[in-house]
C-alpha cells in the first residue's frame, strides 16, 4: 500500500517538474531567484528528453509499482501518460525531441518578454 502510494507521489512530482519545466518562467516573472533553478530544469528535460537518458523520477515510480505488486509500464514517463499506445520507435523519439526543443523554445519566448 504504502509503495503504491509512493507511485503515484513520484508520478505527481513527475507532472509538477514538466510544467515548471514548461511554465517556469512565468514564476520567474514573481520570483528572479527561481531564475537559476528553472535554467538547470528546462536544461535537464531538454537532454534527457532529446538524449532518451531517462529520468529518475520515472525509475522510481516503476520501481514503487513493482514493489506494490503492479507491473509498471515499459515505455517512459512521457510517452505512457502522454502518447499512450500512438507513439513507438522513431514516433517515440521524435515525440521527445520536439518536447525537448518545444520547452527550449516556449521559455526562450518567455523569457524575452521578461527581458523588456
Amino acid at each position: 500500500m504504502i509503495f503504491r502510494a509512493l507511485a503515484r507521489t513520484f508520478a505527481a512530482l513527475h507532472v509538477v517538474f514538466a510544467l515548471f519545466v514548461m511554465l517556469g518562467g512565468l514564476l520567474v516573472l514573481r520570483w528572479p531567484w527561481l531564475l537559476w533553478l528553472h535554467i538547470l530544469a528546462i536544461l535537464w528535460a531538454a537532454a534527457t528528453l532529446s538524449l532518451d537518458l531517462g529520468c529518475p523520477l520515472t525509475a522510481w515510480e516503476k520501481f514503487c509499482l513493482r514493489r506494490s505488486g503492479i507491473e509498471p509500464y515499459e515505455e517512459g514517463f512521457v510517452v505512457h501518460y502522454l502518447g499512450r499506445a500512438h507513439l513507438t520507435g522513431k514516433g517515440s523519439q521524435l515525440f521527445h525531441i520536439t518536447l525537448g526543443v518545444g520547452a527550449i523554445v516556449l521559455n526562450v519566448i518567455i523569457y524575452t518578454f521578461i527581458k523588456r
